[in-house]
C-alpha cells in the first residue's frame, strides 16, 4: 500500500526481504499501488513468489504480466469492489490468480460486500468455459460465512486476515471455527 492508490500503507519491500529468510511459505504481494511496475523486481529480488497488481492502476495489463513473469514470479490480478470483473477476463489465460477484492481496498475489518460473489461466479465461468489454470482468490470481509458463500460461489483461495488475527479468542479459535464452518 503506497498511500496513494488505497489511503494506507502496509509492508514494504524492506519488510519482505527480513521475513523472507524466516519462512519456506509462500510469500504472495498483494500490490496496492499506482506503480506496480516500479516494485516486482524488488519484490522478486527479496524472495516474493506471487505479485498481485490491480487491474485499475494499469494501462497495459499484458505488460505487467510480463514484468511479473520475467522477473520468476507467478502473476495475479485483482479486480477491486466497484470495478466490473469483465475487464479481468482477457487477462486471466496469463494469470495464475485472480484477487476478487470483497471490500474496498486498503484497511481491514470492513464488511464483505456480497456483490464480489457475483464477480466470483462471472470469473469461475469464464475460467471453467476456457479451461484455464487460473484459481480465484477473495480478500476482505472473510468469515466462516462469507467464506462458506464465496467457495460455493467458486473460490479457490479465501483471505481472513482480521477475522483471524483480530478474533477476540484469538486465532486458535479463529481457525477452528472456519474448519468447523461457524
Amino acid at each position: 500500500m503506497d498511500n496513494k492508490y488505497v489511503p494506507n500503507t502496509g509492508i514494504d519491500e524492506e519488510s519482505i526481504k527480513k521475513l523472507r529468510p524466516r519462512t519456506k511459505k509462500l510469500f504472495e504481494t498483494h500490490l496496492m499501488v499506482v506503480d506496480p511496475e516500479n516494485h516486482i523486481q524488488k519484490i522478486a529480488d527479496y524472495g516474493n513468489e506471487l505479485a498481485i497488481f490491480h487491474i485499475e492502476t494499469v494501462r497495459q495489463p499484458e505488460k505487467i504480466i510480463r514484468q511479473i513473469r520475467d522477473a520468476g514470479m507467478k502473476t495475479g490480478i485483482c479486480v477491486n469492489n466497484r470495478t466490473d470483473a469483465r475487464v479481468v477476463l482477457p487477462f486471466l489465460g496469463k494469470a495464475d490468480l485472480c484477487l476478487v477484492m470483497g471490500v474496498e481496498a486498503g484497511f481491514g475489518g470492513q464488511e464483505f460486500n456480497p456483490a464480489a460473489l457475483g464477480k466470483i461466479k462471472l470469473i469461475r465461468q469464464h475460467i471453467d468455459k476456457n479451461k484455464l489454470g487460473c484459481k480465484i482468490e477473495v480478500d476482505g470481509g472473510i468469515n466462516p460465512q462469507t467464506g462458506a458463500l464465496c467457495t460455493q460461489a467458486g473460490c479457490d483461495i479465501l483471505v481472513a486476515g482480521t477475522f483471524i488475527f483480530r478474533h477476540p479468542k484469538g486465532i486458535g479459535q479463529a481457525v477452528k471455527e472456519f474448519r468447523d464452518g461457524k
